[in-house]
């Protein structure tokens, strides 16, 4: 979408040290609060194993990569199937 020319330029943006200011608050790890509860059910398994697989089939079509390339990340795939 164009911008409205009678509105004039956009205002400049903020500049990087007004943006970017230090916080109090402490850095804590909550993976553990958000960790999975209940076991993998098998439609979660196969839905992750249909995704990697997709993301096998991508890179076996990619133009722009390498065959050492390609077998390479396929072979990473496959090793969390």
């Amino acid at each position: 979408m164009p911008l409205d020319p009678t509105l004039g330029p956009p205002p400049t943006p903020p500049a990087i040290e007004q943006t970017q200011k230090k916080s109090d608050a402490p850095i804590v790890d909550m993976r553990d609060t958000f960790a999975r509860k209940t076991p993998q059910t098998a439609e979660d398994r196969a839905q992750a194993r249909a995704f990697i697989e997709g993301k096998i089939e991508m890179i076996r079509r990619d133009p722009h990569m390498t065959p050492s390339e390609k077998a390479a990340a396929i072979a990473d795939l496959q090793s969390r199937l």
